[in-house]
């Protein structure tokens, strides 16, 4: 499983003044055009809102002298983000300190850049999104009751894959079924469909081994009776393409298994399945929800 936690060194982010200008860097942790999953991010913001409708509430302390309001209000502190990423359609949630209120994101990624609309308000977050940093700018709509101009830059601290995420998931329900038998006792022909049933999942999935097909099992051996021998046999895979597999065994116990699909190469089978990681999402967004207005 891909799931990556990088050990970070947070203090050394520094809020940039409001009026500097983002540069974007060049992206060097892409992510799949296909790829499903979920990245988080921490970094900062820093910006400066401009309220246009009398009496909208400030979004800290600092006072207004003017009478009738729109003082501009600058904002700025740490923030977290999580996007998930369907192909190209990206949803997202954030949440900050000084002044940032926390929403959600909607919009489409092109390559590792993002153009998200918030839902609270429509204002447009543009910018670089992969699995290294969430960096860009926030700009307002004309008519919204707040207008923002916000800078944010972040990094990525913590990458979830769902299709290794689930691919692992189904490993382990095969090691249910079939661990037992593939790393049991015995030679015969049950043995090795069951190795062939958890080879399956180390293999591209149209390479795999198409349950029910296995035929033409042979026990081999250099001497009769020899406690060093392979099991051979014949299969189709998924695909539909005629294979072999030929699973080595020392006393018994299965050392490693040979197929036409990964031919030359022994591949071993470690009799103790894999764990989920726990604990992946390092922040809680339980409970974020759209306000009246972000940020």
């Amino acid at each position: 499983m891909r799931s990556l936690i990088l050990a970070l060194s947070l203090a050394v982010l520094g809020v940039a003044p409001a009026s500097a200008q983002v540069v974007t860097p060049a992206a060097t942790g892409g992510l799949p055009e296909d790829f499903q999953g979920k990245v988080q991010y921490f970094g900062n913001h820093s910006g400066e809102v401009v309220a246009t409708v009398p009496g909208t509430p400030r979004r800290t302390d600092t006072k207004c002298p003017k009478r009738e309001g729109g003082c501009p209000e600058l904002i700025g502190g740490s923030f977290q983000a999580e996007l998930e990423f369907d192909g190209d359609i990206v949803k997202g949630k954030y949440r900050g300190t000084g002044g940032m209120r926390p929403s959600t994101l909607i919009g489409r990624r092109n390559g590792a850049n993002c153009r998200l609309f918030d839902t609270a308000d429509g204002s447009v977050w543009s910018g670089r999104c992969d699995r290294e940093a969430f960096i860009g700018t926030v700009r307002s709509v004309p008519n919204a009751p707040e207008q923002i101009d916000l800078a944010f830059e972040t990094v990525g601290v913590n990458t979830i894959d769902f299709y290794e995420r689930d691919r692992t998931q189904q490993l382990i329900d095969a090691y249910d079924r079939f661990g037992g038998i593939a790393f049991g006792e015995g030679a015969g022909e049950s043995r090795l469909d069951a190795i062939l049933q958890l080879h399956g999942y180390f293999v591209e999935p149209g390479e795999a081994y198409r349950p029910g097909t296995l035929r033409n099992v042979e026990r081999e051996s250099e001497k009769k009776n020899s406690p060093i021998y392979a099991v051979y046999g014949q299969y189709t895979r998924i695909d539909g393409v005629s294979a072999w597999a030929r699973a080595r065994f020392e006393y018994d116990r299965f050392v490693c298994i040979e197929t036409s699909v990964e031919q030359g190469f022994c591949r071993p089978i470690d009799s103790v399945p894999p764990k989920l990681e726990v604990g992946e999402d390092l922040f809680d967004f339980t409970g974020t929800a759209a306000p009246a207005q972000a940020y």
